[in-house]
């Protein structure tokens, strides 16, 4: 906790000082002004009684009555103020903070998002990063001006005995650890509802989004995913009334102790007028603070409670911005690359000790088109994440041009190479933008945008324009069918002349006519350039000048369709078990 607050502060300091130094400066004011009007209350007090006794006006009534009516008048511009302040503090740190938040995001190692408890980290960052810091400071603040009012009134307590304070911090200390047990109670169980709460979440959206809905009511299956969110929502209802029942009692502990408190301090205070020890102003004007710290002390209680919760769930904050950050290789790479060298390349996930890679060396030329072929699970999508940069062997190397890929930079290998993944992103952007990601230089080129479209068969454009917004981000949106996001996905390597360009199943969607009209295009426009492409369907690999067949994480063939045909190897009988789904007379 005491890591984490000095964390919070640091962020005050790093991204809004000059505002924050003033709300803290505005609470001190403050702070100052309650045990001051006690003063001038008893002064008052004081003068009328010594004005009833003398039957005449004292001009020290009209000086400290004035002083008191000039202090409410501060309060009263200082409140003002102070909400000036926090709307400039909130606007300040937001904008620094997203700003800091953003470029982290861009260095991020690739691996933190295949990691759990990492994952978790980046996912919470979302959650107004700058309003929890916010609060934490605005709640240390407030615990300040509480602790320096107090001071103020406990000072003036010893005007009449010591005992109230030795009372006042009799009773203190149990508030303050009832409070804060309450608190940590409530934290304990968001942190632990962590996972549940993604669950719930993901079932919602299960039940939501119009594709999972329909596949689901097909299936018959949208009573049991709603049966799977009522499940996970009665469960957590249930920790929460838990959790509920232990916190109300250490509520009904704080305010019992604080009402020990308050009979305690007026029965002191009584016998100390009855005795003599104190004046009547002093009596009032203590009788009235004693009701003000009953309100500051459950102030106190309240934010210190919130808090100690709060510290807590703005931890992830210092987290994110620990995560590890890829590594910024300084070697440059030149476009267009002409070889890629596989060296005994082994690859492990992070956290786990099993291989997925193991021994892999292959060469590659990028003036030739190759295919990786092998079953689900054989390590190809692993191979082109580390071709790509975004991690890094377990052992062995991978070479562009002779240069060890450890050495540069993921932004470099990202322009001298172009993906398309299996599972693309659709961008609810424009056209234009959806192609212009494969070569942001040629953004506004829109002959070399719709020369890209064509080559990948989209054939919107002419209705819509390259400017028409996608998805159902904008209310003026286009939504496209999967097929035409995975053409959409195509036009973007066909942006760049010069980067080697891979597909990793980009074509699941299409037709068979289209697919095959499609890596046709794919193998003719990159032949200049050298392409790689990962397919389940072997009638696909046939039209590359080299294929490479992967099993359990090695390569155990290499070598052209007709090659490999004729080694009667596991491509062979890849190959021929798929074909029996068309020509089975012929295979047989």
């Amino acid at each position: 906790m005491k890591k984490q607050l000095k964390e919070s502060l640091r962020f005050v300091w790093k991204y809004d000082k000059w505002w924050g130094g003033a709300k803290l400066a505005a609470a001190l004011l403050f702070a100052i002004l309650v045990p001051a009007n006690t003063i001038l209350l008893q002064r008052v007090f004081d003068d009328i009684a010594d004005m009833m006794g003398k039957k005449s006006l004292s001009p020290m009534f009209f000086l400290d009555f004035g002083l008191m009516i000039a202090m409410m008048l501060l309060e009263t511009i200082l409140t003002r103020l102070d909400n000036s302040i926090e709307i400039k503090f909130d606007m300040h740190m937001t904008d620094n903070l997203e700003k800091d938040i953003i470029k982290k995001y861009k260095n991020i190692d690739y691996g933190c998002y295949e990691n759990k408890s990492t994952y978790d980290i980046i996912s919470r960052i979302s959650q107004n990063p700058s309003g929890k810091i916010k609060s934490i400071y605005w709640k240390i603040i407030e615990i300040i001006k509480i602790v320096v009012t107090l001071l103020g009134l406990l000072m003036i307590y010893m005007q009449a005995t010591a005992l109230l304070i030795i009372v006042f911090l009799i009773f203190l200390l149990p508030m303050l650890y009832q409070n804060y047990r309450a608190g940590s109670l409530w934290y304990d169980l968001y942190e632990a509802q962590t996972e549940d709460e993604r669950k719930i979440s993901y079932y919602g959206k299960l039940l939501t989004d119009k594709r999972s809905l329909a596949e689901l009511k097909i299936y018959g299956a949208v009573e049991y995913i709603k049966n799977l969110w009522e499940k996970q929502s009665d469960k957590m209802l249930s920790e929460k009334n838990t959790t509920l029942s232990r916190v109300r009692i250490c509520l009904l502990l704080k305010s019992l102790f604080a009402a020990l408190w308050y009979m305690s301090s007026a029965g002191l205070l009584l016998y100390c007028l009855m005795s003599g020890k104190i004046s009547m102003g002093l009596f009032v004007a203590l009788f009235n603070a004693t009701l003000n710290v009953v309100d500051i002390i459950t102030g106190l209680l309240e934010v210190f409670g919130d808090f100690s919760k709060e510290i807590k769930e703005s931890s992830y904050i210092s987290r994110f911005f620990g995560l590890k950050e890829a590594e910024a290789g300084n070697q440059i790479v030149q476009k267009p690359v002409r070889t890629i060298q596989f060296e005994n390349v082994h690859f492990a996930y992070p956290g786990s000790k099993e291989e997925v890679l193991h021994g892999i060396s292959f060469d590659l030329d990028l003036s030739r088109s190759t295919a990786i072929v092998g079953e689900n699970g054989s390590g190809k999508t692993t191979m082109i994440k580390l071709l790509c940069g975004l991690y890094r062997p377990t052992k062995g190397r991978i070479l562009f041009d002779g240069k060890d890929i450890s050495k540069i930079s993921t932004a470099r290998i990202g322009k001298a190479i172009k993906v398309v993944y299996q599972d693309f992103y659709q961008y609810e952007l424009t056209v234009r933008e959806n192609v212009g990601f494969g070569n942001l230089q040629d953004m506004d080129n829109d002959k070399k945008i719709n020369d890209a479209l064509e080559l990948a068969g989209f054939q919107s454009t002419d209705k819509m324009g390259l400017d028409k917004n996608l998805g159902k981000l904008s209310t003026d949106g286009v939504d496209l069918s999967k097929g035409q996001w995975q053409r959409l996905a195509v036009s973007r390597v066909f942006m760049d002349e010069n980067a080697f360009a891979i597909l990793d199943e980009p074509t699941a969607s299409m037709d068979p006519s289209s697919e095959s009209r499609m890596y046709q295009i794919f193998y003719s426009v990159m032949r200049s350039r050298g392409s790689m492409m990962i397919s389940h369907r072997l009638a696909s690999a046939k039209m590359a000048d080299n294929i490479l067949v992967l099993k359990q994480g090695s390569i155990i063939e290499e070598g052209t369709h007709e090659q490999l045909m004729k080694s009667q190897g596991e491509y062979c009988k890849l190959f021929r078990k798929q074909a029996q789904w068309y020509t089975p007379e012929e295979v047989n």
